[in-house]
């Protein structure tokens, strides 16, 4: 049915209330067409485009930049790592560059003004969100995987490589749920609290050898086992959110 029956149907339903009393049963029908006419006019981007489609079209606008950035941390990992002898637990300092990085691309439009614009147009907020987040991710991932190849070739041993994948999780977790939940909340200053947090995370990983020597040591391998299961926990939640928002045509990360 058309907006055009839609609309000769519902005149006649009025036209007869006026008379008569509307049988529930015939209301309720035509309440249902309007809500089936309504999800059709205002269905997300995925009903008429693929999610891969899109995520072309995010990759060809954005998906550079975001790779650029990665990169960039990778380079001053390794540079470090090869000037001088890298312990494991000095890894997880770097892992919140990899968030604050991609952070301005995130809220790019929250920077320009533009985020209530993103999330009502066919794209849609969230799955605008979703697209970079694969991007980042992938992109993260190849770089610290290139990241542990080297460490485990300076160090010539396999003994700690596990450790190390630990090491990488758990700052990388934090800071990338951090992010996703404030832009779930819609916080005008969500940028700027993610900045001072990937900040806060470097410079707490940066001495926490010296603060906490005993949280790397083997008797402490529990603790970070549970540290990487509550933050995948939170992560997942939050990618289960934007899924969710996605599918529901809800609005997500709209700037109040």
């Amino acid at each position: 049915m058309n907006d055009r029956q839609l609309k000769r149907r519902l005149t006649e339903y009025l036209d007869q209330s006026k008379d008569a009393q509307v049988e529930p049963e015939q209301l309720m029908e035509t309440v249902d067409l309007c809500v089936a006419v309504m999800r059709e006019q205002t269905a997300p981007a995925a009903s008429r485009q693929s999610f891969w489609a899109f995520l072309s079209e995010v990759f060809h606008f954005e998906g550079i930049p975001i790779l650029l950035s990665q990169l960039a941390v990778l380079f001053v990992t390794c540079l470090v790592a090869g000037s001088s002898p890298m312990s494991p637990y000095e890894l997880p300092r770097y892992m919140p560059l990899f968030i604050l990085t991609v952070m301005p691309i995130f809220f790019r439009g929250q920077r320009y003004r533009v985020s209530e614009v993103e999330a009502v147009t066919r794209t849609s907020g969230a799955l605008l969100v979703l697209a970079r987040l694969v991007l980042a991710g992938m992109s993260a991932l190849v770089c610290v995987t290139f990241l542990l190849a080297l460490e485990v070739w300076l160090q010539r041993s396999w003994e700690n490589l596990g450790w190390m994948v630990i090491y990488c999780l758990v700052p990388y977790l934090t800071c990338m749920t951090a992010m996703l939940a404030l832009l779930r909340r819609r916080r005008k200053d969500g940028a700027s609290l993610c900045a001072a947090f990937a900040l806060g995370s470097v410079v707490f990983w940066r001495y926490s050898a010296h603060l906490f020597p005993w949280l790397y040591e083997a008797s402490a391998l529990g603790i970070w086992v549970a540290a990487v299961l509550v933050y995948s926990w939170l992560f997942a939640k939050e990618v289960v959110f934007i899924v969710h928002a996605r599918q529901e045509i809800d609005m997500y990360g709209i700037v109040d």
